[in-house]
């Protein structure tokens, strides 16, 4: 980073390591990078994902802070980075314990994580971090694709499978109808995808349904399903996203969410008191254009931290 402008200050100043949390900070967000692709090359998507988490981590560090400042500068509000999680050498499974270790203290500090992925495999350690904590949970994907495939071999994760492992765990502390699929859409999703989520008792909402409705009225409907535990994870997909906002991902979509509309819940989701986890999957730098996604899912992530602010000032 640059010298730090008085005037101008980015994310980038703000970023703090886990020793640095001021005493008086009321809110803890911790960015954890996972950078790998393994997943998604298991479930024969476009390898690329494991660069994006620094791409992520670049494109953040450069936001101003205007609607955050006043929060961080009060030291009511402190944005922990804890790099990247070590992947070289190592399995997907192992990759998985090592985030599930790193995310459940952060939980159990009672800080909210923010997981750069990776592919979307990194949603299931997370959701054994929330397992871990021995209480209830609600999980809210949004997402074109449901996620709920079969692991392959009956054994081996991969990027489409997180919210199966989920729905089939026998002992689950997931709220009964705590899981939300927002935003699927018709031309990326099975039926029989769409009626295991059913048949488990949760809720599904499809892009066009969302549209003939107020999004923001759909959001908090289906954001109460999740967030009656007071504890929940939000998972975003890149490829919720059209293609022309988002090209840069393992699944790229022509049709999907506008930035805004995404924005809007995430900043509602923060503001709400009950978000414990987020995260940020399927940027594949490779074939972003012009840094588009990568810049995309920071500004995500700074809604996130937005409405978090406005909630530490109310």
């Amino acid at each position: 980073m640059s010298p730090v402008d008085p005037a101008d200050p980015r994310i980038g100043h703000f970023l703090v390591d886990a020793r640095s949390v001021p005493s008086t900070a009321k809110t803890v967000v911790v960015l954890i990078g996972v950078p790998q692709d393994i997943g998604v090359a298991r479930n024969n998507g476009r390898p690329g994902a494991a660069e994006a988490p620094s791409a992520i981590r670049a494109s953040l560090k450069k936001l101003a802070t205007s609607q955050i400042q006043d929060v961080v500068e009060q030291g009511l509000l402190s944005i922990v980075d804890m790099g990247d999680i070590s992947t070289e050498g190592k399995t997907l499974e192992q990759i998985h314990d090592v985030q599930h270790d790193v995310v459940k203290r952060v939980v159990t500090r009672g800080h909210i994580p923010v997981v750069l992925g990776g592919g979307h495999d990194c949603a299931w350690p997370t959701i054994r971090a929330m397992e871990s904590s021995g209480k209830e949970y609600g999980v809210v994907n949004i997402d074109a694709h449901a996620d709920v495939r079969p692991l392959q071999d009956e054994t081996r994760a991969h990027s489409g499978s997180p919210f199966r492992q989920m729905l089939s765990q026998e002992s689950s502390h997931l709220l009964p109808g705590g899981f939300v699929e927002f935003g699927l859409q018709g031309a990326s999703v099975s039926a029989a995808h769409l009626n295991y989520v059913r048949d488990a008792g949760m809720h599904v909402v499809m892009l066009d349904e969302i549209r003939r409705e107020n999004i923001a009225f759909i959001w908090d409907r289906m954001y109460a399903h999740a967030a009656l535990s007071q504890r929940t994870y939000v998972s975003l997909d890149m490829d919720a996203f059209a293609s022309a906002y988002a090209p840069g991902v393992s699944a790229p979509a022509a049709d999907g969410f506008t930035p805004h509309e995404i924005a809007s819940c995430l900043r509602s989701a923060a503001a709400s008191g009950s978000l414990a986890a987020f995260d940020v999957v399927e940027v594949n730098p490779h074939f972003d254009v012009d840094g588009r996604t990568a810049k995309l899912a920071a500004t995500m992530i700074n809604e996130v931290l937005i409405g978090l602010a406005q909630r530490l000032r109310s």
